[in-house]
């Protein structure tokens, strides 16, 4: 392959929160660089945010259209995206979409979200839990998207692998999901973390950080933290996106070699 006529595209939803973006998808966007030899631009799904943050500290940043386009006129011929996306719901599939619109005049190529099988999902666990460390008294709770049966078992294939490896203490929920709080409670009393005064830390299953992190998991007291607190557990929030874990940015270097060999 002559790689000077492939480009790679670095795909997310995106982030208004330039401190957010430095530290994870500016970090996953160097390594791919240095690991491939490649150009590495950065697209935002969401095309208000990319059009904000462009040019920002002097980098570009694409939406889907305007990256193939400006790939089409400066002559490449190949496409390679890597989403950031931690499993493939609705967003990593609206991205193919968009992509799939241009294949008639550029070879498009997309390599797998973090997680998306059986392998994958256990993988994850192993990763996540050298990123966290997790220690005996402490409960974990890894927390992600998604309301698809895929979602929920490649999500689920994550906690029963951290289970595997001997911690008990790590569960993975789903926000989205139907009483996600309860199922929190629920696997909280199970634990008898209440009676322990254990401390319970709020993991989220996101790369970098933006609204969803600051509204949903921990900001507003409606937010999945407060309402923990309010059910009497000592709750506490990592305050880190996944992309922040050098051990974590390492999935998308090998997700590329998946493709390029």
């Amino acid at each position: 392959m002559d790689n000077q006529k492939t480009v790679l595209f670095l795909a997310s939803f995106g982030t208004s929160i330039l401190r957010a973006k430095e530290v994870s998808y500016d970090k996953i966007q160097a390594e791919l660089a240095q690991k491939s030899g490649l150009p590495v631009w950065q697209i935002f799904t969401d095309d208000a945010t990319a059009r904000a943050v462009n040019g920002a500290g002097g980098a570009s940043t694409y939406t889907v259209e305007d990256a193939v386009e400006t790939a089409i006129i400066h002559g490449f011929t190949r496409i390679v995206c890597i989403p950031v996306y931690f499993a493939e719901g609705e967003l990593y599939h609206g991205l193919r979409k968009r992509l799939d619109f241009y294949r008639d005049r550029i070879d498009v190529a997309m390599t797998h979200a973090v997680i998306f099988d059986q392998e994958s999902a256990e993988n994850a666990a192993r990763i996540l839990l050298e990123c966290v460390k997790p220690n005996d008294e402490t409960e974990y709770l890894f927390v992600g998207h998604g309301l698809s049966e895929q979602h929920h078992h490649n999500y689920a294939a994550v906690g029963e692998g951290m289970k595997k490896l001997g911690f008990d203490n790590c569960h993975v929920l789903l926000l989205k999901e139907k009483d996600c709080l309860g199922q929190a409670v629920s696997l909280l009393k199970k634990r008898e973390a209440e009676l322990r005064d254990a401390q319970v830390e709020i993991v989220p299953l996101v790369v970098a950080w933006g609204d969803y992190m600051a509204g949903e998991l921990y900001n507003s007291e409606d937010s999945f933290m407060w309402q923990l607190r309010k059910a009497g557990y000592r709750t506490i929030f990592t305050g880190k996106g996944l992309g922040e874990y050098s051990a974590f940015r390492e999935v998308y270097t090998e997700r590329l070699k998946d493709i390029l060999g």
